[in-house]
């Protein structure tokens, strides 16, 4: 299907809750993903996320840089009541690169919220940060607004300086839109959990970036894990090239943001069933691949383990081919495998495997080796399975249209 056919909308206010445990009788799920037509509302992908007891408003804007978006950020962060605001930017420079030489979509975004904050009426402080720096900034003064605008580290740190500053966030990658930016802080000073006030998202200004492949690894954890409705509709919209037009980048971020209130809802620090979001993640770090890795090394898993039939191994791989990600393990010693980790696996897609009312199951280390030392998948009788680029068929409960 063409990246560019409209698909019809669906509002905040009708978008699917799924369940990590299906009830009895459940609803027909959605046919597509939310998605947005060139001639909707700029709104119509807005989301009011609830995290706990905490609500999380999230702008989705997937037009390029211009006045009409900047003057609707000048109104928001005016209706903040700051007395000054906080800037903080990331260098983008890294290791070899020239400092002149900066991140195109962080500078255009940068450019924005400087622009949109040149007509509120109080003082501007721009501090830039290097990845990988320490703390963001001393404690922010009485009234001053925090504005953090950069990739998932910069956030997440900019989160834990904040203290009971109001914050908005300001994602520059697609990694950081779908996941960092959705979340909530545990303040230890004040003993409460604290939002963001804004989360301006502009998957529009992602179109000068390189193409998008490891920043799709929350969509796809969050279609195998959390809303395998949404299977056919994303499979078909995901690009080997890496290159999305930008109202289907802005689709899948509100799918995601979708996706983390319905695990959050009520387990807002993500030690319940919110560590499905952890799934794939641990198992990629531990063999230092990337996150796509993870996510097909434990289907594997899963499926030695006689919990996630063959079908449901064969959606992973499916998904990150249609990504441009890589299908097959990692070549590696077996001796430099991991030993007993602590994982997310799945009993079927959308539905996590529960051990003594815990997500995390203990694998052992002799399981992990099994699945990680071949270089390739092994089918039952032997050789290597062909796995083609066509459709997967779904099991018949999860199939879609």
């Amino acid at each position: 299907m063409p990246d560019s056919d409209p698909l019809p909308v669906i509002p905040s206010s009708a978008a699917p809750t799924a369940l990590l445990a299906a009830p009895p009788d459940p609803p027909d799920p959605p046919a597509t993903i939310p998605s947005c037509a060139p001639s909707c509302a700029p709104s119509d992908l807005d989301r009011e996320i609830r995290i706990g007891p905490c609500h999380v408003s999230v702008r989705i804007r997937a037009g390029a840089a211009g006045r009409i978006a900047r003057n609707e950020l000048s109104r928001a962060l005016r209706g903040l009541g700051a007395r000054r605001f906080l800037v903080l930017g990331e260098d983008s420079a890294r290791p070899g690169q020239q400092a002149e030489a900066p991140d195109a979509a962080l500078g255009e975004v940068l450019a924005e919220v400087l622009a949109a904050l040149s007509a509120a009426d109080a003082p501007v402080l721009l501090l830039r940060r290097r990845p990988g720096a320490g703390p963001c900034h001393p404690a922010p003064a009485v009234g001053t607004v925090v504005v953090a605008v950069g990739g998932s580290r910069l956030l997440r740190a900019a989160a834990r300086s904040a203290g009971a500053a109001p914050l908005v966030l300001v994602p520059t990658t697609l990694a950081a839109m779908c996941d960092a930016a959705v979340s909530v802080r545990w303040d230890a000073d004040g003993g409460c959990l604290r939002a963001p006030a804004l989360v301006w998202s502009r998957p529009g200004l992602l179109r000068a970036q390189p193409p998008e492949r490891a920043g799709l690894y929350p969509l796809l954890r969050n279609v195998l894990a959390v809303c395998p409705y949404h299977f056919d509709s994303v499979a078909a919209r995901l690009r080997a090239d890496g290159r999305y037009a930008p109202t289907t980048l802005a689709a899948f971020v509100a799918l995601c943001a979708d996706a983390r209130s319905t695990v959050l809802d009520d387990d807002p620090l993500a030690r319940g069933r919110g560590a499905v979001l952890e799934y794939g993640a641990p198992l990629a770090r531990s063999v230092g691949g990337a996150p796509g890795t993870g996510l097909l090394a434990t289907a594997r898993l899963a499926e030695r383990l006689g919990l996630l039939d063959a079908a449901g191994r064969r959606a992973h791989r499916e998904l990150l081919t249609r990504a441009g990600l890589a299908g097959e393990l990692p070549h590696g010693d077996a001796t430099a495998r991991p030993g007993a980790l602590d994982l997310v696996l799945l009993d079927a897609l959308g539905q996590p495997h529960c051990t003594a009312g815990s997500l995390l199951t203990r694998v052992g280390a002799a399981d992990l080796r099994a699945v990680l030392t071949p270089a390739v998948p092994v089918a039952a009788d032997g050789g290597t399975p062909v796995i083609p680029l066509t459709r997967v068929t779904m099991p018949a409960a999860l199939a879609v249209g």
